[in-house]
């Protein structure tokens, strides 16, 4: 929680937002996205009705993109709306607050995505895609901390909401359900210390950076075992031959 004030500082605004994309060029095709204020003690105070967007791209969606989201062609030219038009639309969604909120993303590639939906959009503003871009958390490194699979890699935001005990809102892939999802997850973060505690133990078991001794130590408190003074020294010295 330490670090989330840190990183937060005086932010009382976030974004939570997911956006899909198309397959070669990258460019944004939907985004889904919830604002929210915050208390003090960083918990959700409100949570705004979602903004949401169907995005025309400069170029083709791709087959692999429509069938993992549902979104083609025909779809785009009868809902969607212009980069521009979702900039517009997203400095109204947070009105006073744009210069002042924080984006969580789930992963890498949403910052990406606005980069190059700007690359591709040269009649939208590139000072707004790239404050957009620049100011992204990325909840998915975050919480990598404490949740890790067994070969050591960040969990799906689906895998990672089951960890938290939570069930999966709509379709994985829908924009708007993937921010409701990493809004929950968050909410969860904040409710259930326990099981970020039990995560973060399991990976103290894997992690290089730690040295094999500590590691040694963390995986034999993991199983319930006691570790003596005498058997720390035996696990030190035996690292060392």
């Amino acid at each position: 929680m330490k670090d989330l004030h840190r990183i937060f500082g005086e932010r009382r605004t976030l974004l939570f937002f997911d956006l899909e994309a198309t397959q070669v060029s990258h460019e944004l095709i939907e985004i889904g996205a919830f604002r929210v204020t915050l208390n003090d003690d960083l918990s959700i105070k409100k949570v705004f009705k979602p903004y949401h967007a169907y995005v025309k791209p400069k170029h083709r969606i791709g087959a692999v993109v429509t069938k993992l989201t549902g979104i083609d062609e025909k779809l785009i030219e009868k809902k969607g709306i212009s980069y521009r038009e979702v900039l517009t639309g997203l400095q109204k969604y947070l009105g006073k607050e744009f210069n002042r909120t924080l984006l969580v993303c789930y992963g890498d590639q949403d910052p990406r995505i606005l980069q190059a939906s700007s690359e591709n959009n040269m009649d939208a503003s590139r000072e707004v895609s790239r404050y957009l871009s620049r100011h992204c958390f990325n909840f998915e490194v975050y919480l990598g901390n404490f949740f890790r699979d067994d070969n050591g890699n960040f969990l799906s935001l689906s895998n990672i909401c089951n960890r938290m005990g939570l069930e999966f809102e709509g379709v994985a892939h829908g924009a708007t359900a993937d921010a409701k999802n990493l809004l929950n997850l968050y909410v969860a973060f904040l409710e259930k210390p326990e099981l970020t505690i039990e995560g973060y133990k399991h990976v103290l078991t894997a992690t290089h950076s730690i040295p094999a001794p500590l590691r040694e130590v963390a995986k034999r408190l993991l199983n319930g075992q006691t570790v003596t003074p005498e058997e720390y020294d035996y696990i030190v010295k035996e690292s060392l031959k």
